[in-house]
């Protein structure tokens, strides 16, 4: 039978020869192979590494208010900006507030009090962070 006739009693084209598979890929952890002919690699240029070590001066201790310091990435002389923001102990005496006083009148109390918020430092001068108070 030729081919004509297989496709015209309903049988399939006959399968072409396959081609072998192709090699593997390298290793990635055996030697590298050479690239490609064709294939241009730029030369690597030399790393730079920048070794930075931290501030050697600490912020002294941080209170709940403005505070005198030197700023450690400008290394100025300077009183902290505070801001105060609301921290999880001020959700839970907010939550607290609310259930034992049976009303939602009391909840609103311990977000307008500085002692029950984080109290964070900024310095005036470049606007870094500083470090923060956090209420006991």
């Amino acid at each position: 039978m030729d081919a004509t006739m297989e496709n015209k009693i309903g049988m399939p084209p006959p399968y072409e020869q396959a081609m072998p598979n192709p090699a593997p890929p390298p290793s990635y952890f055996g030697n590298n192979p050479p690239p490609p002919p064709g294939l241009v690699v730029p030369p690597t240029a030399p790393r730079t590494t920048v070794i930075t070590t931290p501030p050697t001066s600490r912020p002294s201790k941080l209170g709940p208010g403005p505070t005198g310091t030197t700023c450690v990435t400008c290394n100025k002389s300077i009183v902290t900006r505070v801001d105060y923001v609301p921290n999880n102990r001020t959700h839970i005496v907010s939550a607290a507030l609310c259930i034992l006083a049976g009303c939602c009148c009391g909840c609103f109390v311990p977000y307008c009090m500085r002692s029950c918020k984080t109290a964070n430092h900024y310095c005036p001068q470049c606007q870094a962070f500083v470090g923060s108070y956090i209420p006991s």
